[in-house]
């Protein structure tokens, strides 16, 4: 049996470090992004009767798309749900109906993720 030389060796070390280098990176990239944040609690200002404004500066991930929702059933579904686009800076707006003690929920998605929502009061 022939031995092995102290190059072969080194070579073989080699080889299956570099592998197990490969390997490690293929598991790295296939694990999972970290989870959108849920989205800042809005600035609440009445506009008018049955109507708020919401604005958050830097609340949301920039270009993130601001889903809004309504817990106050007795609106109609297209006044329940609303939402808008983010800018570069992640500061975003929307005037909504509601009314005094309703509940809203927020959530951002981007990309093909979705953050958990956030719930808030509008004001009483």
């Amino acid at each position: 049996m022939a031995r092995l030389s102290l190059q072969r060796i080194v070579r073989r070390f080699s080889a299956a470090f570099f592998a197990l280098l490969v390997v490690l990176a293929l598991v790295a990239c296939a694990s999972p992004t970290l989870p959108l944040p849920p989205p800042a609690i809005p600035s609440i200002a009445q506009t008018g009767e049955g109507q708020y404004r919401l604005r958050s500066e830097h609340g949301v991930e920039p270009n993130a798309i601001v889903v809004i929702i309504n817990h106050n059933s007795t609106l109609s579904g297209d006044d329940r749900v609303d939402g808008t686009e983010a800018d570069a800076q992640g500061t975003w707006e929307a005037v909504i109906p509601a009314h005094a003690g309703d509940f809203l929920d927020v959530k951002q998605e981007f990309g093909t993720m979705s953050s958990p929502l956030t719930t808030f009061q509008i004001p009483r």
